[in-house]
């Protein structure tokens, strides 16, 4: 009897265990996890670090020549190297080459902040400033959303729900069998659906990061051609964004930020990558 009565207790012990009690424990476990992921993921460094350029953000000394300078940023591939040649560029007066180094540093870590904080002021003083639309303030907000989410900072939060969705599917799989399922059921819905929300972002931002089309006009003024013929149809500046649609010859046809098609000489556009 007393050995009965001892596997009864342990049999009752271990669905106890199994059931989680009050899931107190689990909860406390996840609460620590998003503490803990949340601290990683702000304080997240998104640009590479080098031992003569700091990922700060702040400007550092170039080297002797723009020249040297340029050849180390593309071998690093350091959004804050490219940063600081765009300000050079554009402390010399060179818009156009100054916002080819932004869009650079942009491409590669879309939240440096001193690089679009930049660019943007470089499009507002810019001759070419109409040729910008003006978007909606939800637009707007969507976009600052999706430029603060970076490459990095996605694939942590892609980790971070996965590991949350497998803690959820655990906290349902021992879920006690006589109480409603719905709350497990929707945490573990809600984190799979965020988890593979990051995901598809990430891919679509890396993408576009190794196909990016963007290209900046780099002479002070140069005419645009319709894709047609050689009619003019207006004229552009330095530091003009555009979108190359095709290659075609010696020329570049491409979509200005209005979504007006033409035609620009390979010699006076450079693209970002």
């Amino acid at each position: 009897m007393n050995k009965c009565r001892e596997r009864t207790l342990l049999l009752n012990n271990q669905k106890r265990f199994l059931n989680l009690g009050s899931y107190s424990e689990l909860r406390l476990l996840l609460v620590l996890v998003i503490i803990l992921f949340c601290q990683i993921l702000f304080a997240q460094a998104d640009s590479l670090q080098t031992k003569k350029f700091t990922g700060s953000g702040e400007l550092t000394p170039l080297p002797d020549t723009l020249d040297k300078a340029m050849r180390i940023a593309e071998q690093k591939k350091n959004p804050d190297l490219f940063y600081n040649l765009g300000v050079e560029f554009f402390s010399r007066g060179e818009i156009g080459m100054a916002n080819l180094y932004f869009l650079k540093a942009l491409n590669i870590n879309s939240a440096h902040s001193p690089a679009r904080t930049n660019l943007e002021l470089s499009i507002h003083y810019s001759p070419d400033a109409d040729l910008y639309p003006e978007q909606l303030f939800l637009v707007q907000v969507l976009f600052k959303v999706l430029n603060y989410l970076s490459v990095n900072r996605l694939a942590i939060l892609g980790l971070v729900f996965l590991f949350l969705s497998a803690l959820a599917l655990c906290w349902l799989l021992f879920y006690n069998p006589e109480k409603e399922r719905a709350l497990p059921i929707l945490t573990l819905t809600f984190c799979l659906v965020l988890c593979v929300s990051a995901y598809v972002t990430l891919g679509i931002k890396l993408h576009h990061q190794q196909h990016n089309r963007s290209a900046v006009v780099i002479p002070r003024e140069t005419e645009l051609l319709s894709p047609a013929n050689n009619n003019v149809i207006q004229k552009v500046h330095s530091g003009l964004i555009v979108k190359i649609v095709q290659d075609n010859g010696n020329y570049y046809v491409v979509r200005l930020p209005d979504n007006q098609i033409g035609r620009l000489p390979k010699e006076v556009v450079r693209k970002v990558i």
